[in-house]
């Protein structure tokens, strides 16, 4: 497992474009948007902050995570590993730990963002429970890419994973907020991963607290998402 930790890791410093540019567009929107609200106070600008890095961290999780597996299966790189005495869930794990470094990345490139570009000030401690707590998010979160990748095909789970990832973000509130929305858009979104994602890190600057809340929820859907993947996973290898 440390030899195919250090083969990712040098997959990953191989392609070091490709996580600056999946950043580059949350980046953009939070630069862009917060400038052309200008009368937006403080908290605004950091709740979008926030905001935008939950958004880069769902990107990872639906189109780098599911994708990385499902071209390390279509290469042939998949029959290479059943060669050494690897499961499949050790391999997804080395998966995890490269998506958590390259979610970190993101994390501090958007908050440099908001420290340098908009002159965000938080304490120390809340600039490093808010990464902290988005990044467990981006793991809990990776579960719905793990379902992702029982397609066969990676044009249909590239459809999916468009939709799910502007479905989410729209009805999650990381573009805008829920409060502009009629009532039952709200409810609905309320009931998103992606809201209770962002709430994690929102929840905490706003009020000093965790909110156990969307952290029991957000876990909830992990523990769905898994179990779904189990049992799909089971059901098409004992169909093979």
């Amino acid at each position: 497992m440390i030899a195919l930790l250090k083969i990712e890791w040098l997959r990953m410093t191989r392609n070091k474009k490709y996580i600056f540019f999946t950043a580059a567009m949350p980046i953009a929107f939070f630069i862009v948007f917060s400038s052309m609200m200008k009368g937006a106070g403080k908290l605004f600008v950091e709740q979008f902050m926030l905001s935008m890095t939950t958004f880069c961290l769902t990107s990872f999780a639906l189109f780098n995570f599911p994708f990385d597996i499902m071209e390390d299966r279509n290469n042939g790189w998949n029959e290479t590993l059943q060669k050494v005495p690897l499961n499949k869930y050790q391999v997804i794990t080395v998966k995890v730990i490269k998506m958590t470094i390259e979610s970190f990345i993101c994390i501090v490139l958007i908050f440099l963002t908001g420290y340098f570009f908009k002159g965000i000030q938080l304490s120390l401690s809340q600039w490093v429970i808010s990464g902290l707590v988005l990044l467990l998010g981006s793991v809990i979160f990776l579960s719905l890419g793990l379902l992702l990748t029982l397609f066969s095909s990676m044009q249909t789970a590239s459809l999916f994973s468009n939709i799910l990832y502007l479905g989410l973000a729209i009805l999650g509130g990381l573009w805008f907020p829920l409060s502009q929305f009629p009532k039952w858009v709200q409810e609905l979104g309320k009931c998103t991963p992606t809201y209770h994602f962002r709430e994690l890190a929102v929840g905490y600057i706003d009020k000093g607290n965790i909110p156990i809340q969307s952290t029991i929820i957000l876990c909830s859907y992990c523990l769905v998402f898994l179990l779904v993947y189990v049992f799909l996973s089971k059901k098409r290898d004992t169909s093979l």
